[in-house]
């Protein structure tokens, strides 16, 4: 896989990527209404043998009613990487999320992917993990999953409009979000350790690791 690297200085992997680059009864049932239909993109035939190597968890459905109430994450939909609905990020609630913006050709994300990796395994059922993959090739992005054996669900942000949605200058941010769907915390650049994270993870969401 080949990585376009960011300029990076020493203390990049704390940073970030400031550029980018190219998921009863018969009387209840009658008055049961059915969610509103998840539109799906259609998968490059050229990457679906990818897709499947990788074998990314499904691409979250979301609350097709979210509370509008509830002030969270941005009203925007976005394609999902691997198998799954389309994505809109307002709607993904009823269970601790963290939401983790990347892309392959930055460094720092790479560094993170293991911490990120490993927790997800270890928290699965427990908290939602949701990656953000920005200005990025999907094939990049698929092998770089691959690479580290992560699994967890990513969405496609192909212009990088979350930067101005949420007040990014670059990946990676990891944002914590309530299951509410009220976001509670954010880091900014790599995460430096498992300890640093799992404090975090507990700090926001109250999840201990």
């Amino acid at each position: 896989m080949k990585i376009i690297a960011c300029v990076v200085a020493s203390a990049a992997l704390l940073a970030g990527c400031s550029e980018g680059s190219p998921a009863a009864s018969t009387a209840e049932a009658a008055t049961t209404v059915e969610p509103t239909p998840v539109a799906t993109t259609q998968k490059d035939p050229e990457l679906l043998p990818l897709i499947e190597q990788v074998g990314l968890d499904p691409c979250p459905v979301g609350d097709p009613n979210p509370d509008a109430a509830i002030p969270g994450l941005p009203s925007v939909t976005y394609r999902c990487l691997g198998h799954g609905p389309d994505v809109d990020l307002s709607a993904v609630r009823g269970m601790p999320l963290v939401v983790n913006v990347w892309a392959s050709w930055c460094p720092p994300c790479i560094s993170e992917m293991p911490i990120l990796t490993a927790a997800a395994a270890d928290l699965r059922g427990e908290v939602q993990f949701l990656g953000v993959d920005i200005q990025d090739q999907d094939a990049s992005a698929l092998s770089m999953m691959n690479d580290f054996g992560a699994d967890f669900p990513s969405v496609v942000d192909e212009q990088g409009e979350i930067r101005g949605l949420m007040g990014i200058s670059g990946p990676p941010v990891t944002f914590f979000v309530n299951d509410k769907g009220v976001v509670v915390g954010r880091h900014n650049g790599a995460l430096p350790s498992t300890d640093y994270f799992n404090a975090l993870l507990d700090q926001y969401l109250g999840v201990r690791r």
